[in-house]
């Protein structure tokens, strides 16, 4: 982009510098303020980069990999198969326990005994 200085401005020059004063002076500022713009273009693209580069880590960090996922889901089904194989330990043993229930309240039920009595008689 290029910059050039009004004509008025220019004009200004003129009377207090002279025209090749005048031009060398306004040479100057537009190649002073073609700089200033190459740098700041510079250090934009580069801030631009540390933002990207700062905001790809920073999600990379903070978003569940596959990886991630799929050993969570791992571990989510191992409890899964714990809880299973638990519940079917406390089914037998309440199964067990009914029989056992059952058969001590058939076995102390005085009729029975009275029938037990009857048939071995």
């Amino acid at each position: 982009m290029n910059y050039t200085l009004s004509r008025e401005l220019f004009d200004e020059l003129v009377k207090k510098l002279g025209k090749e004063g005048a031009e060398k002076f306004a040479n100057a500022i537009e190649l002073f303020l073609e700089i200033i713009h190459k740098e700041a273009d510079k250090e934009i693209i580069q801030k631009k980069e540390e933002l990207k580069a700062q905001l790809y880590n920073d999600l990379r960090n903070e978003l569940a990999t596959k990886e991630f996922v799929r050993a969570e889901i791992n571990e989510v089904r191992a409890e899964i198969n714990e809880v299973r194989a638990e519940i079917q330990k406390n089914s037998l043993l309440l199964k067990v326990l009914i029989g056992i229930s059952i058969f001590a309240l058939t076995l102390f039920n005085p009729n029975f005994i009275t029938l037990i009595e009857k048939i071995f008689k």
